[in-house]
């Protein structure tokens, strides 16, 4: 697994992280146009007020899992906590963006794992979000970055 954390945490770091590139780095590691059942990897856009956040989603087909009517259990991972990134108050990757690594990092072994041919019984879904441009949320008397790090202003 510290090979898919590595991968997936040099991935995250930059402020081009978003849905649509950690698709892409996830699909590579097996053929879409593979017979089904094929593993899923989607992403959806939810953009606010203060600006967007990309949910993505992986389903990794089990042998006797829903995905091909069995009846095996359904796993779910769901990594929270996706802000990776606090810019442009702060450069680089951010604490809270562990919990969208960590599920990252699942998919991205499970999908190696489907490749390689290891499957296991039930399906999988990893979700989380990838947001690298998350605003902090404001603290009182003063940011919380200022108090740990000094002002970058």
């Amino acid at each position: 697994m510290l090979s898919q954390v590595l991968t997936i945490l040099d991935h995250l770091d930059s402020p081009a992280a978003d849905g649509p590139s950690t698709v892409a780095l996830l699909e590579a590691l097996f053929d879409p146009a593979a017979p089904q059942p094929r593993p899923e990897v989607t992403w959806e856009r939810v953009t606010g007020a203060k600006g967007h956040t990309d949910f993505v989603t992986v389903r990794v087909p089990g042998l006797s899992g829903r995905t091909v009517g069995g009846a095996s259990p359904t796993l779910g991972v769901i990594g929270r906590l996706g802000g990776i990134g606090a810019r442009p108050e702060l450069v680089g990757y951010v604490s809270d963006g562990d919990g969208a690594t960590a599920a990252l990092a699942v998919a991205h072994k499970l999908l190696t794992m489907f490749t390689r041919g290891d499957r296991l019984d039930g399906d999988v879904i990893v979700s989380t979000h990838v947001c690298a441009w998350a605003p902090p949320a404001p603290t009182s008397p003063c940011p919380s970055w200022t108090r740990r790090w000094g002002s970058r202003r």
